[in-house]
């Protein structure tokens, strides 16, 4: 009785050894112990119950399993100075901006968010306030007018919102 291990027993059959402990698991192979304690498999009869059990659907067979690494082919590889010429080419740049924001020529975007949301805000409050100013400086102003110029400007700010949502 020839024993061998799980990983020789992967390598006989061109599959993982994850499939081999896989089999082992759900019964299908019979492991050995050797002499020091070592789980082997013996290699006859792990021939005959492979063939039996082993179904492709059940495991993936690694066909590359134990192939050697491919190597990188040279002309994938820039060369060092141009490598090296990107790099500094990059770090420039980065600097660049850095600059540019320590000058204030460049502002981040959430601040000028913020900025035309306060202003958008401010704006919208001044122009809803003009029917009350109106009817300040013109106290002949009856309701209905009032009225009027109130959705007047409301309408002109739906105007506004639906041509930005566009």
């Amino acid at each position: 009785m020839a024993l061998i291990s799980r990983s020789e027993a992967a390598r006989l059959k061109n599959v993982t050894p994850q499939a081999v402990y896989k089999a082992i698991n759900q019964g299908r192979l019979t492991p050995v112990v050797d002499n020091d304690g070592k789980v082997m498999l013996d290699k006859d009869a792990f021939i005959e119950d492979w063939e039996k059990t082993y179904h492709p659907n059940q495991m993936k067979k690694a066909n590359n399993y134990h192939k050697p690494r491919q190597k990188a082919v040279v002309s994938d590889i820039p060369a060092y100075e141009e490598s090296r010429a990107r790099t500094e080419h990059l770090k420039a740049e980065l600097l660049e901006i850095e600059r540019k924001q320590k000058e204030e020529q460049l502002v981040s975007s959430k601040e000028v968010k913020a900025t035309w949301l306060q202003l958008i805000a401010l704006a919208k409050t001044k122009v809803l306030g003009i029917p009350s100013k109106a009817k300040q400086r013109i106290p002949d102003l009856d309701v209905s007018a009032m009225n009027c110029l109130e959705d007047i400007v409301r309408e002109s700010l739906e105007e506004i919102a639906d041509t930005q949502a566009a």
